[in-house]
Parts: C-alpha cells; sequence; structure tokens
C-alpha cells in the first residue's frame, strides 16, 4: 500500500471514529445491549448548586472511609468497564488530568463523590480513564428563573417562601437521618424508587410559579428535562460496545429522569441500582 492510499484510508477511518463519537455505538435492534446503572448520590463534599445542599459528616474520616471501601466493593461487582461522573463534558481534560496524576500518586483526592467513589473506584478497576458526562449550561432569559420571578408577585411570593420553607424542613429531616446512617445505607436509602419519587415531585411545585402566559417554572422544567437528556446524549457518545457495562455515579436528583429517559430510548439494558447495592 502507498503513502497516498494509506493516507486515505486513515483519514477515513478518523472520519469513522468522529462520527460515530457523536453518534455512539447502540442499536435498539441489537439481540444484545450495552448495560447501564445509575447510582444516585448525595454530594460529599456539601458542592454543588442545589437549592437544598446537605450538612454531612467528613467522608475523609477513618471510619467513612472503611464504609466507603464497602460500597466501592459493591459496584465493583458490576465489573464496569466505564465509569461516568457528574463534571461537565468541558472539563474532559482537567478531571482526566487529576485521575492521572492520582493513579500516580501525585494526587489528593478532595472529598467529593466524582473522587471518593469515581476516581477510587476506577483505580482499583485499572481504569485507565473517568468520563465526564454532564451538560448545565442555564440559560440567561429571565422567563427561565423561577425564583426571581416569583419575588415579583405577591402571591407568587408567598407560595414559593411557603414551599420552599416546608421542603427546606423536609431536606433537613432526611439529612438529619441520613447522619445515622453507613456510607452504604446512605446509598441504598437515596436509590430506594420510594425515594427517587419523592425527590423528583418538587420539580413539578416549581413549575406552577407562573403569571398569565409567563410559564417560568415550566420553562426551569423544561430545561430540567433538557439538561438530562443532553446528559444521556454525552452517554451514548462515549458507547463503544454491546459489552460495555456503564456505571454512572450522579446526583440522585437526577436519577428519576436518567432512568426514565434511558429505558425510553431501549438503547441499553437498564439494570436497577439496587440490584447492585444490594446485601
Amino acid at each position: 500500500m502507498d503513502l497516498k492510499t494509506t493516507l486515505t484510508v486513515t483519514t477515513l477511518i478518523l472520519i469513522f471514529q468522529l462520527a460515530f463519537s457523536q453518534i455512539g455505538m447502540v442499536d435498539r435492534s441489537a439481540e444484545k445491549k450495552p448495560s447501564i446503572v445509575f447510582i444516585g448520590t448525595y454530594h460529599m463534599g456539601n458542592q454543588g448548586n442545589n437549592v437544598f445542599k446537605g450538612s454531612y459528616d467528613d467522608i475523609l474520616s477513618q471510619e467513612r472511609q472503611e464504609e466507603l471501601q464497602i460500597l466501592i466493593q459493591k459496584l465493583k461487582d458490576f465489573k464496569p468497564t466505564k465509569i461516568l461522573v457528574e463534571r461537565d463534558v468541558s472539563d474532559s481534560s482537567e478531571v482526566l488530568a487529576r485521575y492521572k496524576k492520582y493513579l500516580a500518586g501525585n494526587y489528593q483526592l478532595t472529598r467529593n463523590e466524582v473522587h471518593q467513589i469515581g476516581f477510587r473506584l476506577a483505580k482499583e478497576l485499572r481504569h485507565n480513564k473517568v468520563y465526564s458526562v454532564d451538560w448545565g449550561i442555564f440559560p440567561e432569559d429571565q422567563l427561565y428563573w423561577y425564583e426571581n420571578f416569583a419575588k415579583t408577585i405577591p402571591e407568587l411570593d408567598n407560595y414559593y417562601k411557603d414551599w420552599k420553607k416546608a421542603a427546606a424542613k423536609r431536606h433537613k429531616e432526611s439529612n438529619e437521618e441520613l447522619l445515622k446512617l453507613t456510607i452504604i445505607e446512605r446509598i441504598r436509602r437515596l436509590n430506594e424508587e420510594e425515594s427517587i419519587e419523592k425527590s423528583h415531585l418538587g420539580y413539578y411545585d416549581i413549575m406552577r410559579i407562573g403569571w398569565k402566559d409567563k410559564y417560568v417554572g415550566a420553562n426551569y422544567l423544561s430545561w430540567w428535562y433538557g439538561r438530562n437528556m443532553k446528559i444521556l446524549v454525552n452517554i451514548i457518545r462515549i458507547t463503544e460496545s454491546p459489552d460495555d457495562r456503564i456505571l454512572v455515579i450522579y446526583g440522585n436528583g437526577h436519577s428519576k429522569l436518567l432512568n426514565q429517559l434511558t429505558k425510553e430510548s431501549q438503547f441499553y439494558n437498564v439494570i436497577k441500582p439496587m440490584e447492585i447495592l444490594k446485601d
């Protein structure tokens, strides 16, 4: 094969790889489909942009680190081929660079679950990378900013304040209950179907915030659904084989939609998280 032919073949291969990196290797009609499981977690470093932020004990304490290893072993038993974490796709290079430093013994893990679960699990499985699949660009259009809009109309302002107060109380009580549990017990609680359904209900309360033709809460909810659709697209893009076993580690607020959308796509064999987390 001469140089010109070699270059042409190489170019075609690169084009083929690029194309499938954008649409993914999934087939709804395939006899065998890649397996996927979504493990909902809390933000171990108390980080993130959640409306209500939890308050948890130190994941770096010796007791919690020992408990965390029990969770790691449960996830190892799934034998994942890819580990996906809640970091924006635009941060992929940075996340990979930090993971490489961690493998080399030159990076100290933070309290964030991306590190405490994702990095640790990937290292124990000898994976050469972890995958960032998040997307979270929020519109500048104020007709998506439900809290700001609620302040402009007394009836909505009272509704939102009452809802937020009640929701904050429920969230605080839930956190206090979780503090009594071990790490594996916390993760199991967050991944129970009842817990997932309850977590999702609040979005429909936000949806009600609006006035006449200003559907601000509904706009926000459409963004939230769209965000999770884009996360699924990013998951599809890194799927390479029906033999893939994909483990997704994400804030439990995403669990309802990520499971629902993925099941509806029929591209994957979606495994219930409790099948992985059970005793």
